[in-house]
């Protein structure tokens, strides 16, 4: 009892929902007769593609688990690649694995109101059913202790992450910019390559005219533009992308991309998917994005700043567009101390 407290401890004194995924992994593999342990995510909405991401795992001999949201991360694995994980997570129910592959099981990560995917145990021998309660137990406060996480971080509307949770990834994302440009020590095309897979860039998405949504069919009917605005953010960028809403009709992206074109495409791709989709009683809803790059030692508020100039300069010129604020600076469109043609923004 007292190795159970003491790990329910270590999973509920941090906020980053990867240091409680680790403590998660450790309480397993230290309370189980374990020889791995692996966290499955689904990702992608209900009655939409889905995917499979291996979101941490440990095993006898690693020193500490492998879970780090911002490290180069796995492919997602087709949904219908892992059938007994599938079998788990939509009947939300302990499945044995594959007995070809020895002694294992699956159990759902589930809360009362959702399930959020599967873990993956590889066993020495089979678990009694005393083992297997401690399992279910630490799975249920790991769920619980994370459904409190979310309920301060995320926006209580759109389920996106709130602006709150906003500034401390964003500072992890300049520091690896900043690892990008000068250097940690790895050297070699292969430490080149994955520097340079990670850049990152800060997108603000701003839909246009939504006062008059607002005032012509009611905020219910614009909530519900929010929400579906919402979803299809969430099924045009990565599982890696990281998605706000900060109040009213902005919301921002913080993405990774190889270089300003490749970062462009990505936020295109949204603008065409809101233009073609049919809101209900409202029709046609478009938006304007503008985005910047990260740079090290940048705060949150410049790099917004930037991208909200980009935003601008997209309305002043007809909305319904995408703009890069690196490519309106060069063509002598916009400053970098704030201006945007004779007018000040700031």
């Amino acid at each position: 009892m007292t190795a159970v407290l003491e790990h329910v401890a270590d999973m509920t004194r941090s906020r980053d929902r990867g240091q409680v995924d680790a403590s998660l992994l450790t309480a397993l593999m230290d309370l189980l007769p374990l020889r791995r342990a692996r966290l499955w995510r689904v990702l992608g909405e209900p009655g939409g593609q889905r995917s499979w991401l291996q979101a941490g795992h440990h095993e006898v001999g690693l020193l500490l688990p492998c879970v780090d949201p911002l490290a180069e991360a796995p492919e997602p694995l087709p949904y219908a690649a892992l059938p007994r994980h599938v079998a788990c997570f939509e009947q939300v129910a302990a499945i044995a694995q594959d007995p070809v592959a020895g002694h294992g099981v699956l159990l759902p990560m589930a809360s009362e109101r959702e399930v959020e995917g599967v873990v993956e145990l590889a066993l020495e021998r089979p678990l009694d059913g005393e083992l297997l309660r401690v399992a279910q137990t630490v799975l249920r406060i790991h769920r619980n202790f994370l459904n409190l996480i979310d309920y301060s971080e995320r926006d209580t509307l759109t389920g996106l992450l709130n602006r709150k949770s906003f500034d401390e990834t964003f500072l992890r994302a300049t520091a690896m910019e900043a690892t990008r440009i000068y250097g940690n020590g790895s050297t070699g095309p292969e430490g080149e390559r994955r520097g340079a897979a990670r850049r990152h860039w800060l997108g603000v998405v701003d839909i246009d005219h939504f006062k008059q949504v607002n005032d012509q069919h009611g905020h219910l009917i614009g909530d519900e533009v929010l929400l579906l605005v919402a979803r299809l953010m969430r099924s045009t960028f990565r599982y890696d992308d990281r998605l706000y809403r900060f109040g009213g009709e902005e919301f921002v992206v913080l993405l990774t991309a190889p270089d300003d074109a490749a970062a462009g495409v990505a936020f295109e791709r949204l603008r065409a998917n809101l233009e073609a989709y049919t809101f209900p009683r409202v029709g046609r809803i478009t938006a304007s994005v503008g985005f910047s790059d990260v740079r090290p030692g940048d705060t949150p508020q410049a790099a917004f700043e930037r991208a909200d100039r980009a935003v601008y300069h997209a309305k002043q010129n007809g909305r319904n567009q995408v703009r890069s604020q690196l490519e309106l600076v060069a063509a002598g469109l916009l400053d970098e101390t704030g201006s945007v043609g004779d007018i000040e923004l700031f």
